[in-house]
């Protein structure tokens, strides 16, 4: 069984409205003490002589809790409407009390506590509590009549946050499998021109590393429409016919002399036996380049 907290002092501020009423606070004083609340009254610190002043001042600041018991008289003396000489000791309290409100109204919410007791109204709960904040009520002298202030000034509310269980450990969903886009494989361009045998020219191109620059090489393939992929193996099949013609073509022109114009017309007249009739003067340039002749200049 958990232990019952022990109750703060509790300091009652009231007005002396008549003696009904002083009864009334009286009655609410014993029952708070009967319930173990440490409850102090001017009744009985009116059996000797008080500096009321000093003790009005003492009581405020040395208890947990004010207990603000509402009333007619209360409410006019507590918001300044009473005169000079009417109910100097309330007038003297709730000055104390409005300055305790008026420097920290959010602290003072549970500090000090508006009650109306039995027969009274919430009408007179002092405006400068708030008209907003809460009261409390008590029905009658009893714990079940006034049950919720008992459970606040005794620190035993009825409803309580239930402990934090431990955070669930939840799986992550595995990310979305998205498929590659396909890259399409490069597409030879279209040729920009062809010869009769130009798949044996291709092979013979490729087989002759040695006669042909070849980044000059590869431009002439690529003139042609033939496009070459990393790691293509250059070794064709000795008995290709267009490799004799182009080597036979690579010699002949490379002993040359003659102007670029003269070595050209020799270039292309020697390549009648492999290309077309309508071979143009750029292609030429680019077989003779590929093959690595130097055109010497006039």
């Amino acid at each position: 069984m958990s232990e019952v907290p022990v109750p703060g002092r509790v300091f009652i501020s009231y007005a002396h409205d008549d003696d009904k009423h002083v009864r009334l606070v009286k009655d609410f004083y014993h029952f708070l003490r009967r319930c173990g609340i440490d409850a102090d009254l001017d009744l009985v610190a009116g059996e000797r002589a008080q500096d009321w002043s000093t003790w009005m001042l003492r009581g405020i600041r040395d208890s947990r809790h004010v207990l603000a018991v509402a009333s007619p008289a209360y409410k006019r003396r507590s918001e300044g409407d009473a005169g000079a000489g009417e109910g100097r000791g309330v007038q003297w309290e709730s000055r104390l009390l409005r300055g305790l409100v008026y420097e920290d109204p959010d602290g003072m919410l549970d500090r000090i506590v508006p009650v109306v007791l039995p027969g009274g109204t919430p009408a007179d709960v002092p405006m400068w509590l708030g008209s907003s904040r809460s009261y409390f009520t008590v029905e009658d002298f009893t714990v079940s009549g006034a049950e919720s202030l008992v459970r606040l000034l005794t620190g035993q509310p009825r409803v309580t946050e239930p402990p934090l269980g431990p955070v669930p450990s939840l799986p992550s969903l595995p990310p979305p499998v998205v498929a590659p886009t396909p890259v399409p494989p490069p597409q030879p361009p279209p040729p920009t021109f062809s010869f009769p045998e130009q798949q044996a020219l291709i092979e013979a191109l490729m087989g002759c590393p040695v006669l042909h620059q070849r980044d000059s090489r590869h431009e002439l393939l690529f003139e042609m429409g033939q496009w070459l992929g990393l790691g293509r193996p250059f070794a064709v099949p000795e008995s290709s016919d267009a490799r004799a013609h182009l080597r036979a073509l690579v010699r002949r022109v490379a002993r040359t002399t003659l102007t670029p114009d003269v070595a050209l017309a020799a270039l292309y007249q020697a390549l009648e036996e492999i290309a077309p009739d309508d071979i143009g003067t750029e292609q030429v340039r680019i077989l003779l380049v590929a093959s690595g002749v130097v055109l010497k200049e006039d």
